[in-house]
């Protein structure tokens, strides 16, 4: 099972969803599949966007468990 730790990130960065999602560009429902853990395909793209707005890696995003 992967899991997406963006509500851990975004919680040390002090930034909300709404921030984030203005910051990416990312559509709401698509930033809260991914921190609800509720997604079941990860698409490159919104990683890319995802890691690029919070400077880490995809490794530092999604855990396998």
């Amino acid at each position: 099972m992967i899991i997406c730790r963006l509500r851990r990130i975004l919680k040390e960065k002090g930034w909300t969803r709404y921030k984030f999602q203005k910051e990416s560009g990312i559509s709401f429902p698509t930033i809260y599949a991914y921190y609800a853990n509720r997604t079941k395909r990860f698409d490159a793209s919104v990683l890319d966007c995802m890691c690029v707005t919070l400077g880490c890696t995809p490794g530092a995003l999604l855990k396998w468990k």
